[in-house]
């Protein structure tokens, strides 16, 4: 049986579609995780996949992404994305999202400001343990991270997501067929800069923004590997056609996302969130 050739967007890459040589690594970080969720009210779909600059010159994938049931009242969902001129980014990213994880604290009493801002420090502090650890500079593991946390009523219904970030990772609604973003600024990535706000050292200018999660709606978190090439409406209105017409089983979703379009040859991280009747 034949299986279909990733689609091309616009003009194809010039990268051959198949992986190179193997990074050489001292922890596992995998070319593609895959992961996907249905709970009542929710359908999630979770890729990060190595792009293909990095394919072809034997380089670890620097995005990383996680995806947790929390309690019956929180899920928890996030994608990080490794600058690419640290040489341990990939470390970083994966570090924090683990760290997310672990550092999770829902206080009802507690602003939302002060919560994001300490729940970022602590995300931080774990990258820097991690760089101690490794005997780095804190700069070698620096990384943009953006996280979800999904909120449930008390009947189990899907409500809200207060998401938070520190750098240039996108947060996208697909309502009726259109991509609104969920920040009131998103990050011009048409200027090449050396400037991205990043963790460790950015811990302190988190974004917060809560979104409703609308039925029918679907949230999208992504690195800019898919951020950036959305910028067109070629891509933009094909995600949106594929996506609006409800979730992809998980090898499709992986074939969607893997789109070949010249110039956005980056690592790609998304998660999608479905909110259904």
């Amino acid at each position: 049986m034949d299986f279909p050739e990733p689609l091309v967007i616009g003009r194809p890459s010039r990268f051959k579609i198949e992986p190179g040589e193997l990074p050489s690594l001292d922890v596992a970080c995998p070319d593609t995780v895959l992961d996907a969720a249905a709970m009542p009210g929710l359908v999630i779909r979770a890729v990060s996949t190595r792009g293909d600059a990095h394919r072809y010159n034997a380089q670890p994938r620097q995005d990383a992404m996680g995806l947790w049931r929390i309690s019956e009242r929180i899920v928890l969902a996030c994608v990080a994305d490794g600058l690419g001129n640290a040489q341990l980014s990939h470390i970083g990213a994966m570090t924090a999202c683990q760290a997310a994880r672990e550092h999770l604290r829902i206080r009802p009493d507690e602003q939302a400001a002060d919560a994001a801002r300490r729940y970022f420090s602590r995300i931080a502090d774990a990258i820097e343990a991690e760089a101690a650890r490794r005997g780095v500079a804190v700069e070698e593991l620096a990384t943009t991270f953006l996280t979800a946390v999904i909120q449930f009523d008390v009947h189990g219904s899907p409500q809200q997501a207060w998401l938070m970030r520190v750098g240039d990772c996108a947060a996208m609604r697909l309502h009726r067929g259109v991509w609104v973003s969920c920040f009131a600024k998103e990050p011009d990535y048409e200027v090449a800069t050396s400037a991205t706000l990043a963790l460790p050292g950015h811990a302190d200018q988190v974004e917060i923004q809560p979104v409703s999660l609308d039925p029918e709606d679907v949230l999208l978190l992504c690195t800019d590997g898919l951020a950036k090439p959305m910028r067109g409406s070629e891509v933009r209105n094909q995600l949106a056609a594929w996506w609006g017409s409800g979730p992809p089983s998980l090898t499709e979703f992986l074939w969607q996302v893997g789109f070949k379009a010249r110039t956005h040859d980056d690592d790609r991280t998304a998660i999608c969130i479905w909110r259904v009747s």
